[in-house]
């Protein structure tokens, strides 16, 4: 038998792994199945952007569009924070900063672990669907001007039950993008802010409607 070619039948690649899964297990979170490790109790927000600076802005959108998620008609926050985010790539900024009040906010470290937990079992199908490709569709300013949108409508309080997914879904599609260098994911997170912004206009149309008629019938 040729050694080599039983060594190439030996070897098995790895499977790839999601950048922003690495990235919280690097800060010490940990999935549902995994062992206790002495880890601090809480991570302050700057210590979160200090490793975002590291990975560009996608790990820090991803993260806080994940945390958002449990938080149905409580998003303003998250949408404000991320609007933030996404006017400094809009402004070509290289690192997102945040002021000094908001790094010093402490997020427990059970909260990451919620989020490593929902990212593990979706981790293998995103590592797999995702590469580097399309590069030439990964420009800062324009997913930051989407990012803008979106975190303007996550930041509205709207009396739609679930409407906060309508915009997170488009928002971690550019993180993941952004973190895995994939313009397939960027060109599909544009397609989707597009189709959130006709949304928005159609449900404005149907609103502004419904208050004229009720003006009518009430005078």
């Amino acid at each position: 038998m040729d050694v080599e070619r039983a060594r190439e039948a030996i070897v098995v690649e790895p499977p790839r792994r999601l950048r922003m899964d690495e990235l919280l297990r690097e800060l010490g979170a940990k999935g549902p199945d995994e062992a206790e490790v002495p880890r601090p109790e809480h991570l302050t927000v700057g210590e979160l952007v200090d490793k975002a600076a590291e990975s560009g802005f996608g790990f820090l959108i991803g993260i806080l569009t994940l945390i958002a998620i449990p938080f149905f008609g409580l998003s303003t926050p998250f949408g404000l924070a991320i609007l933030l985010i996404g006017a400094q790539m809009m402004l070509g900024r290289i690192h997102p900063w945040l002021p000094g009040r908001a790094r010093r906010r402490e997020l427990s470290m059970t909260m990451l672990d919620r989020v490593t937990g929902m990212l593990a079992k979706r981790t293998r199908w995103l590592a797999r669907s995702t590469r580097r490709r399309w590069e030439l569709l990964i420009s800062g300013r324009l997913i930051g001007l989407g990012v803008v949108v979106l975190a303007l409508g996550l930041a509205l309080p709207l009396p739609i039950p679930g409407s906060n997914l309508v915009f997170l879904i488009p928002l971690f599609i550019y993180s993941v993008g952004l973190l895995e260098r994939d313009g397939l994911w960027i060109l599909i997170g544009h397609i989707a802010t597009l189709a959130d912004i006709v949304l928005l206009f159609v449900f404005g149309r149907v609103v502004l409607a419904v208050l004229e008629r009720i003006w009518h019938l009430v005078c």
